[in-house]
């Protein structure tokens, strides 16, 4: 789908939401009232129509235009080929933060992009984190190799993405 048919489609929904909000508005509130709540619910549907593409769009956007197989980005992020299937085959996918960092090395991105791709899943790399500063430090020194960036988190915490 399209950016265009998409918006389209997120026009559609939201204007049958609002004609059966219309219907049922009009039974309970005044006039003045359900004036105002239309007012509020097109706001809302504007708002929500400038939504950035999902992790999934995200991530596949960027193996695409790096030119790699998915294969090749499992294999790299160390992570199961039936987990990226899941992830390739469900748009919603709600990765761990673990796996969308992994992904985020196995891409070789760098700090912004790796930013902007966490966003997508709703996470970040925290700077009160020693595991995330650790994990910011290598993605800014260009060290993309899981197994070298575990034993670094290891080294200064004990653990490991």
């Amino acid at each position: 789908m399209t950016s265009k048919e998409h918006t389209q489609a997120v026009e559609d929904a939201f204007e049958a939401i609002d004609d059966i909000y219309d219907e049922t508005v009009s039974f309970t509130l005044p006039a003045p009232a359900a004036s105002e709540a239309r007012s509020k619910t097109a706001g809302t549907a504007l708002f929500i129509s400038e939504k950035e593409p999902s992790f999934c769009e995200k991530l596949f956007s960027i193996i695409d235009a790096k030119g790699l197989k998915d294969s090749a980005v499992y294999k790299k992020a160390d992570i199961d080929r039936r987990l990226f299937s899941k992830i390739r085959s469900d748009n919603d996918y709600h990765p761990a933060k673990n796996t969308a960092i992994r992904l985020c090395l196995a891409l070789e991105l760098d700090i912004a992009q790796t930013e902007r791709l966490l966003e997508s899943a709703g996470y970040c790399l925290s700077l009160s984190s020693t595991e995330d500063l650790v994990i910011r430090y290598c993605i800014e020194h260009k060290i993309f190799r899981i197994i070298e960036v575990n034993e670094a988190i290891d080294y200064f915490s004990g653990k490991t993405i």
